[in-house]
């Protein structure tokens, strides 16, 4: 049997919700059948999560569920400020939570996409926290490049969109997709950032997060 898993990430910049890394794991008689099964892939509509509709994002994430097995790591707004409080770094903390998987799986190749404008050094640093031998393949946009890496996009950018539907329906508020980039996600984060019931979705340690702590502070310094 040789195993490939093809890992990538959805969620890295937004300031609500979780971060997602994406794992699809494949086995085959030997990597000489990675190019079919590649081309099964391709024929089910896997590419870069971004450049397909949620619609079909999720049938492909449906069917991409019967193909092979899929795992996942997710690091939550408490994970992240807490990695970024000890003085680490959000790559460090994303390598730690794929090599957790990939040192069960102990799979025979790795694809995937680095998460830096380094991609042979993040694949250095990736294979330095495994316990196994293996060969990696670390590239930029990779979700592009092979199918298997598009899959864990679509895993990743599937789970990701999961969790922000039941955020909002937890909260019975819409706070937009939970990136900085969204009028709707800054607005709610204006109105609700203080609000204790819904800090568990704030990552704290964003910029735009801590804007608002200081525009407070300077507020009650002119105030007094």
């Amino acid at each position: 049997m040789y195993k490939v898993i093809g890992i990538d990430e959805a969620g890295k910049g937004p300031v609500i919700g979780s971060m997602f890394i994406g794992f699809s794991i494949i086995n085959l008689e030997s990597l000489k059948d990675l190019n079919s099964y590649q081309e099964m892939l391709k024929k089910l509509g896997v590419t870069d999560s971004k450049k397909i509709t949620p619609k079909k994002r999720k049938e492909i994430y449906l069917e991409v569920k019967k193909n092979m097995d899929i795992k996942y790591v997710q690091l939550t707004p408490a994970n992240i400020d807490i990695n970024n409080k000890n003085g680490s770094n959000l790559l460090e903390l994303e390598i730690q939570g794929m090599a957790k998987i990939l040192n069960i799986e102990e799979p025979n190749l790795i694809i995937v996409d680095a998460l830096t404008s380094k991609p042979e050094k993040f694949g250095e640093d990736l294979k330095k926290k495994l316990n196994f031998d293996t060969k990696i393949i670390s590239e930029n946009k990779a979700d592009l490049k092979y199918e298997v890496v598009g899959a864990a996009s679509i895993i990743a950018k599937e789970l990701r969109e999961q969790e922000i539907k039941e955020i909002k329906e937890n909260i019975k508020l819409d706070c937009g997709s939970g990136y900085t980039s969204d009028k709707k996600t800054i607005e709610f984060l204006k109105e609700h950032w203080e609000n204790k019931e819904f800090e568990f979705i704030f990552r704290k340690s964003w910029q735009t997060y801590k804007n608002l702590i200081s525009k407070k502070i300077q507020k009650t310094l002119d105030d007094f």
